[in-house]
C-alpha cells in the first residue's frame, strides 16, 4: 500500500501530521469494530485501515506485508427469517419467561396476586409518563413500589 492509499483509506490529507492521522484511525476503527465479528466486508475495512495506519504511523517503521490473512472461518449464524420478531424483543420475551418462571417457583400459588400487582404498577408508569411525568422519579417510585409490595412474600 502507498502513501497515497493509505492517505485515501484513512481519509486523510497527504499532509496530514502524526496527531491527525492517529484520530482518523481511531474515528474509523470504532465505526467498524462492532460489526467487524460478523461482516466480513467490515473485517476487511478494518484490516485496511490497520495496513494504511501503519504505512501512515509516525510511531512504526514497520514492514507491511501486502495482504493481510483473509478471516478465519468462523461459523456462521443461521439467518433469521425477514418476518422473525426484532432480537429486542426476543431478548423481553425471554427476560419475562425467565421471571414468570423464578416467581412461580419462589412464590407457588401467588401467581395471580404478582400478575395482578405487575400489571397495576405497569398500567400506573405509563399512566404517569403519559401525563408528562418525569420518567426517572416515575421509574424510581414504581421501584420503590415494587419493592415494598414484595417485601413481605419475600419472608414467606
Amino acid at each position: 500500500m502507498t502513501k497515497e492509499e493509505a492517505c485515501h483509506v484513512l481519509q486523510v490529507a497527504s499532509t496530514a501530521d502524526g496527531e491527525i492521522i492517529i484520530q482518523a484511525y481511531w474515528h474509523l476503527a470504532r465505526k467498524f469494530q462492532a460489526e467487524a465479528g460478523t461482516d466480513r466486508s467490515a473485517r476487511r475495512r478494518l484490516d485496511e485501515l490497520n495496513r494504511a495506519y501503519l504505512v501512515l504511523s509516525p510511531k512504526t517503521e514497520a514492514i507491511v506485508p501486502p495482504e493481510a490473512p483473509e478471516v478465519s472461518q468462523r461459523p456462521q449464524r443461521p439467518q433469521r427469517p425477514t418476518t422473525a420478531e426484532p432480537a429486542l424483543a426476543a431478548a423481553l420475551a425471554a427476560w419475562i419467561s425467565r421471571l414468570v418462571g423464578q416467581t412461580g417457583a419462589s412464590w407457588p400459588g401467588r401467581g395471580p396476586e404478582v400478575a395482578v400487582i405487575t400489571i397495576t404498577l405497569v398500567v400506573l408508569g405509563l399512566l404517569a409518563l403519559s401525563s408528562g411525568a418525569n420518567a426517572t422519579w416515575t421509574l424510581l417510585t414504581l421501584a420503590f413500589a415494587a419493592v415494598t409490595i414484595i417485601a413481605p412474600w419475600r419472608r414467606t
